[in-house]
Order: structure tokens, then C-alpha cells, then sequence
């Protein structure tokens, strides 16, 4: 039984080596940090250690990891069309990520998996020995791999976030819609909402009353909100404030409009899941409960079938 799948353990071993060492790099990466203020508090009063001992104790993801990516991403900067890093740079900040990470991090990233990929299909291919067609192979398999994991992490972050921004949308705005109408500026109703909610979308409004205070009009501190987010609901309800404030609509009431349209949205999108359902279940019922469904019926009745067809073939 080994033996008949001895030619797919080679490429078993370096698809899980390379998804765990590439998690392990990531999950360094991503480890949580210490606060600043409290390392060097620390390396002051460690005076019995030298210089080259406080290096050692720094996390493997600033010593190495960071270090290299940011060599990576000068180089890459130089090379990259301006309009590509701006557009990447607006799919971090629309993923939450555009305090952490810059758009030329993340190409530097997408080089350094690529690289690795690289070597575990090198790796493989030598392991496997089946001559430059092998190697060929893994390399565009582990290769391809490496490049386009980032992406598919970066567009999972994006759709979650727009997610979770589309959900809360219609409950933010019933609560603008009753603050406008009890009294309150559309700013206080907002502020209001920020101090109550730790959620994505009170975030997002809590930086658009930052830019607000910083002298950016209101107007353009909606689109920028519309811009950081990228969703589709938000921009139809900016563009209703908008308009609202450049004719002298009534607040109140636009207001109330749009928490009943957002609310006839977010039907249509449950519905429209509703019915993609069972297109979905087609692939888990053909490809998991047809076949034991499968082997129980007829499974009793295969020796029967296999003697009347071919009798030398009878268990």
C-alpha cells in the first residue's frame, strides 16, 4: 500500500513543510509586541548584559525578518509603478492594515514567500528525482503558491471587513436616525455612536471626526471614509448625506429613508444567499455523502454482481 503511493510522499512532505514554516514566519511576525516605552525601560536597567546579549532577546521577527523585508521593499519601491502602490496601498487600508504594513511591505512579503516556495519545489523536485519535468512542476506549484498566498490572505481581510462594516450599518444608522430626531447634530449623534460601539464601523467614524477637527471639511472627510472602507452600502449612504447637506434636506428624514433602504438590502443579500444554498451543497453531497451513501447500498451486492459478470473474479 506504501509503496503504490511512494511517488506522492515527496510532494506530501514539501506542501506541509512549506505551509508550516511559512505560518511559523507569519506567526512571528504577527506576535504580539511589547510597548516601547517599557523595552527600553527594561535594556536601561539591564546593565549586567552586553550589547550583543539585549540583541539576542529581541523577537526573531525584529531582528531578522523585518530588517530583510525592508531591504527588500526599498528595492522593490524603485521598481514598482506608482499607481500599482497606490492601489495596493488602498487594499491594506480597506483590509485594516494600513498602519501596520506599507504597500511595498507587502510586495517584499509576496517576494520573500514566492523565494520560498522557490526552494521547497527545488527541494521537492530533488527528492522526487524525476528530472527537469519534475522540477519544473513543483517549482510553478510551490512557486505559484507562495506568490499568490498573500493575495488571498489580503482579499480574506478585505471581504471580512466589508463584512462586518455592511452588517453594522443599518443598526448605526437607526441610532443616527434617533439622535438626529431627538435634538442632536449629526457630529454629536456620530460621537454619540463612537463613544457606545468599540465595532469597525465606530472606528471608522471616530476617524472621520478626527479629520474633522484637523479642519477637513465634511464633505470630504465622507468620501475619505468611504474611501477607507470601500463599501458599496456606505457610499450610497454618504452620497445621501451629501446631497442632503447641499440642498438643505432635512436630516432627520434622509436619515430615515436610508435606515429603511439599508434594512431592504441587507434582506435581498440574505435572500440571494438563501437561494445560492443549495448550488452550494451540490459539491459537499456529490463529493462526500454520495460515495459512503454509495458503498453502503450497494457494497453487500458488489460480490453477487462481480460472480455473475466474471466467476474466476468471485471473493
Amino acid at each position: 500500500m506504501l509503496t503504490a503511493f511512494g511517488p506522492l510522499l515527496a510532494p506530501i512532505a514539501g506542501f506541509l513543510a512549506f505551509f508550516g514554516i511559512l505560518f511559523t514566519i507569519l506567526g512571528a511576525a504577527n506576535s504580539r509586541r511589547n510597548n516601547p516605552i517599557q523595552q527600553r525601560i527594561q535594556q536601561a536597567t539591564m546593565t549586567n548584559l552586553t550589547p550583543e546579549e539585549i540583541e539576542l532577546q529581541r523577537p526573531f521577527a525584529e531582528r531578522f525578518l523585518r530588517p530583510f523585508t525592508a531591504q527588500l521593499a526599498r528595492g522593490v519601491t524603485r521598481l514598482t509603478p506608482s499607481s500599482v502602490l497606490e492601489n495596493l496601498q488602498l487594499q491594506l487600508i480597506q483590509a485594516g492594515q494600513g498602519g501596520r504594513m506599507q504597500a511595498s511591505d507587502f510586495i517584499a512579503l509576496r517576494i520573500f514567500t514566492t523565494l520560498l516556495g522557490i526552494g521547497m519545489g527545488i527541494g521537492s523536485g530533488a527528492l522526487i528525482q524525476r528530472g527537469l519535468t519534475g522540477y519544473v512542476l513543483f517549482l510553478a506549484i510551490f512557486g505559484g503558491l507562495g506568490y499568490f498566498l498573500p493575495g488571498f490572505w489580503l482579499r480574506g481581510e478585505i471581504d471580512k471587513r466589508k463584512l462586518q462594516i455592511t452588517n453594522a450599518l443599518p443598526d448605526v444608522i437607526d441610532l443616527l436616525t434617533v439622535s438626529v430626531e431627538a435634538g442632536l447634530s449629526f457630529d454629536q449623534a456620530v460621537y454619540y455612536i463612537v463613544t457606545k460601539s468599540n465595532s469597525l464601523l465606530a472606528r471608522e467614524f471616530d476617524r472621520y471626526l478626527r479629520e474633522k477637527n484637523i479642519g477637513v471639511s465634511n464633505a470630504q472627510a465622507l468620501r475619505n471614509l468611504v474611501e477607507r472602507t470601500g463599501v458599496e452600502d456606505l457610499s450610497a449612504f454618504v452620497g445621501a448625506l451629501i446631497q442632503a447637506e447641499e440642498t438643505g434636506t432635512r436630516l432627520g428624514w434622509v436619515l430615515r429613508i436610508q435606515a429603511v433602504e439599508m434594512r431592504v438590502r441587507r434582506r435581498q443579500r440574505a435572500q440571494a444567499q438563501a437561494q445560492q444554498a443549495p448550488i452550494k451543497m451540490i459539491f459537499p453531497l456529490v463529493l462526500l455523502i454520495f460515495p459512503p451513501i454509495l458503498i453502503v447500498v450497494l457494497g453487500p451486492a458488489i460480490p453477487r454482481i462481480l460472480h455473475l459478470l466474471a466467476p474466476g473474479l468471485a471473493l
